[in-house]
């Protein structure tokens, strides 16, 4: 996670505990991503599985708390939207990358895909966007909420 100097102590450990679930998470989905490729076609579809419940367990649920609460916080204490808009933005590009995961998942289980590659694609853009999208959140979002 990004170093966060100049933020109370409290908002740091309310950062780190609302993120750590979805670094854990994130690693695994990377962790699937590398083995893309490797894994026998059934094993890699329980993983993507898996990666669908964490998705849906985890992921989402986070993202409807910070669009919820969190931006709406941040919102008013800035008095413009502007400040949470490009999050914003990242959330739909997450949930457009979880929708393929989701949809290759389906299309493993029936069809059987020839080429992993746009799984391997779609895992390692997860990955990407989140772990973008937090160490956003912690370098520019959280501290308005320690002023």
């Amino acid at each position: 996670m990004a170093e966060m100097t100049g933020t109370s102590t409290s908002v740091w450990s309310f950062a780190e505990h609302e993120h750590l679930d979805l670094v854990r998470g994130i690693q695994r989905v990377h962790d699937v991503a590398c083995q893309v490729g490797r894994l026998p076609r059934t094993e890699l579809s329980v993983d993507l599985i898996d990666i669908g419940h964490w998705i849906d367990g985890t992921l989402e649920p986070h993202i409807a708390w910070e669009e919820t609460w969190l931006y709406p916080e941040i919102d008013a204490r800035t008095d413009s939207p502007w400040a949470t808009r490009a999050a914003r933005f990242d959330h739909r590009q997450i949930r457009g990358v979880a929708a393929e995961i989701r949809a290759d998942q389906v299309e493993l289980r029936s069809h059987g895909m020839g080429d992993h590659a746009e799984v391997r694609c779609h895992l390692f853009s997860l990955v990407a966007l989140v772990r973008a999208h937090i160490e956003r959140e912690e370098r520019f979002l959280i501290p308005i909420l320690a002023e």
